[in-house]
């Protein structure tokens, strides 16, 4: 047991339960670019886009610009990465709550002061690639057995593959159709997981962390290969069209 990985986990956790608890009385609308969306995933993110108004609004009086921010939030995760090396579980939760924090915070500056951009989006784009490859990497040196460090490595490319698949079809003037396992999904299940596995006996702990891998490397795995055969039978009826 890290010391303060407990502490670290609770003093968070009770920060959270109060907002929740504030975001449910007030119900506000969700943000523009979470409307319609439903899910789990989508009622977190409205609650969180909620939540951390009072960062935006610091940010932006401090004069932090959202490439600043871009790149706070990788240097956390880095260090999320770090901890999961180390076995601290509760701090890479924690490290890698305020990393994905940082990487929200970033749009919403840009958003607040006009300074949305291609550029901005680009280095965000490429700059959470890295972010996630710390991570499996870090839970990968953390691991002790071979059967955890080739779980993170998989789930590390797996999800990597979704994210190449989306741009290489983008690229090619694909819009893919959102389905399957997202960079969101996938840091919420390893999130959750690293949150409760400081309150675990070790061995127990290890087990669900490879576990959580070893699921995200399936899920992630088939979301890209379905990206991969929508995008090319898309690609394959614009042919035929053209030919047509």
């Amino acid at each position: 047991m890290i010391p303060g990985d407990r502490a670290a986990v609770l003093a968070h956790a009770a920060l959270a339960a109060a907002t929740l608890a504030a975001f449910a009385a007030v119900r506000p609308p969700p943000p523009a670019r979470l409307s319609g969306r439903t899910g789990l995933i989508a009622a977190a993110g409205r609650w969180a886009y909620w939540a951390a108004r009072p960062l935006v609004a610091a940010a932006d009086a401090v004069g932090l610009s959202p490439d600043a921010l871009t790149l706070l939030g990788l240097a956390l995760s880095i260090l999320a990465g770090v901890a999961a090396g180390q076995g601290a579980w509760g701090w890479t939760a924690v490290l890698l709550l305020w990393g994905g924090l940082c990487d929200m915070l970033d749009g919403e500056v840009a958003r607040r002061r006009g300074l949305v951009t291609k550029a901005g989006a680009f280095l965000d784009s490429n700059l959470d690639r890295l972010a996630e490859a710390a991570l499996f990497f870090g839970l990968a040196a953390g691991f002790p057995d071979r059967a955890g460090l080739f779980a993170a490595l998989a789930a590390l490319v797996a999800s990597l593959l979704v994210s190449y698949a989306r741009a290489r079809g983008e690229g090619l003037g694909v819009d893919c159709p959102v389905f399957g396992w997202e960079r969101p999904h996938r840091l919420v299940l390893v999130l959750v997981a690293l949150l409760v596995a400081p309150f675990l006996p070790a061995t127990r702990a290890l087990l669900m962390l490879e576990l959580v891998c070893g699921a995200i490397a399936v899920g992630a795995g088939l979301t890209a290969a379905g990206r991969i055969v929508v995008i090319r039978r898309i690609l394959l009826s614009r042919t035929e069209e053209r030919r047509t």
